[in-house]
Order: structure tokens, then C-alpha cells, then sequence
């Protein structure tokens, strides 16, 4: 007589593989909390944790340390000497892009992120600002922007600078200059997008194919006759 599989196996089967997985999680759990908690002590002590293979001018030092790497320091210098001469993240990409130096990763092309990165960072002042992100899940070991969830550790000549205080900070400032033009730029373009829609329905819809530009209404007057057109 066949009597088919064992219920009961079957369940045994099935909790054992649940205390197994819940082991192996909790396992991972412990492990993730074991190195977080070892990395926020570094932190509080004032040592550094950077991907230096992916960290344009500086290397790795024997201890860990902080060592400019004077071939990309000129790039570095480069960056912020184009930005304060009035050159935008965009050119600035494009010039490196063109002139053929390559990114932190090693590649070819530049982006204005890359760019805009490394004017903002501290670490070029040689300063330090420690626990910038952190992993949210030790599951996926998702890594997310440091908003105020853990503590945060700023250290002041941490190392040796490869941009003056002087010329990081006037960057920052022209940063916030730059930042604050095109946002009142954005606003008073949506104030006009806004008056010209409420008196014609077109006006702000279409764009010309060749520039980009928006049409407007022009009324013309020619022997005593008005033409309205879009251009």
C-alpha cells in the first residue's frame, strides 16, 4: 500500500531549514553590527576609511594614512584653479574629458558630478568628515547618505591638504553664489512661464526644433492691419 510522503518529515524538513536561515541571519546580523561598531571607534578615534584606488590625489600610506599623489594633485589643482576662473562642472569635465586625464576609476570620461564632488570634498583642505554614509541593512548591506541617523565625526588637519583653506573655502562660496543665481533664475523663468500662460494658451508649449527656444506672440502692424503670429 502506498502511503505517500510523511507529513510529519516534511514539516520537520521545513523547521529545520528555518532555525537554519534564522541562524545564518542572525549570524550575519552579529557580524555587520561586529564591523560597524569597529569602524564608528575608528572614526571617534580620528582615523581615516576612504577607497584610496577610487580617491583622486591621494594614495594609501603604509599605516593607512593619507599620501598625496602628486600626479593627480595636479588635476586636483586644475579643477579648482578652472572653477574660480569663472569655467562651469560641465566645461570643466569636458576640458579633462578632451585633454585625455582620467577619472579616480581610471576612465576616460569625465562628468560634472565627478567634478562637482571634488570641489565640495574637505579631505582636499585636509580635513576629514568621518561616517558620510552608512549601511542601512546588513541584509543587502544597502549603503545610504548619513542624514543625522549616526554620528558624524569632523577632524581638522587631518592630513596634508592639497588645496590651500583659502581657495577651498572661496570655492564653496562661489559654489553657493552660483547655486543661488540659478535657483532665482529657475523661479523668475516659471514667474514669466506663469503670466504668459494665463493670457494665451500657447505661449510656453511650444518650443522651437532647432534652439530650444519658446515661440512668442507678436502682433505686427502693416497698413492699418494687425497679423498675430508665433515665433
Amino acid at each position: 500500500m502506498h502511503s505517500g510522503s510523511d507529513p510529519m518529515k516534511y514539516s520537520k524538513g521545513e523547521l529545520l531549514i528555518t532555525i537554519m536561515s534564522s541562524l545564518a541571519q542572525e549570524e550575519s546580523r552579529s557580524i555587520s553590527e561586529n564591523t560597524t561598531w569597529g569602524k564608528r571607534k575608528s572614526f571617534a578615534d580620528g582615523k581615516a576609511s576612504v577607497s584610496f584606488s577610487r580617491f583622486l590625489g591621494y594614495d594609501r600610506g603604509p599605516n593607512g594614512e593619507f599620501v598625496i599623489n602628486e600626479e593627480q594633485a595636479v588635476t586636483v589643482r586644475y579643477i579648482y584653479k578652472r572653477f574660480l576662473e569663472g569655467r562651469s562642472t560641465y566645461q570643466i569635465a569636458k576640458e579633462l574629458t578632451q585633454m585625455g586625464v582620467k577619472t579616480a576609476a581610471g576612465k576616460d570620461k569625465w562628468y560634472t558630478s565627478s567634478v562637482l564632488s571634488i570641489l565640495k570634498n574637505e579631505k582636499y583642505k585636509g580635513d576629514a568628515l568621518r561616517q558620510k554614509s552608512f549601511t542601512k541593512d546588513f541584509l543587502t548591506h544597502k549603503r545610504v547618505d548619513n542624514k543625522g541617523e549616526v554620528p558624524q565625526y569632523y577632524v581638522e588637519d587631518d592630513h596634508e591638504p592639497i588645496i590651500p583653506k583659502e581657495l577651498f573655502y572661496r570655492v564653496q562660496e562661489e559654489l553657493a553664489r552660483r547655486a543661488s543665481m540659478n535657483k532665482a533664475a529657475v523661479t523668475r523663468k516659471k514667474n514669466q512661464k506663469s503670466k504668459f500662460s494665463s493670457e494665451y494658451a500657447l505661449t510656453g508649449l511650444l518650443l522651437c526644433g532647432d534652439c530650444g527656444q519658446e515661440y512668442r506672440r507678436v502682433t505686427w502692424s502693416r497698413n492699418g492691419k494687425k497679423k498675430i503670429v508665433w515665433r
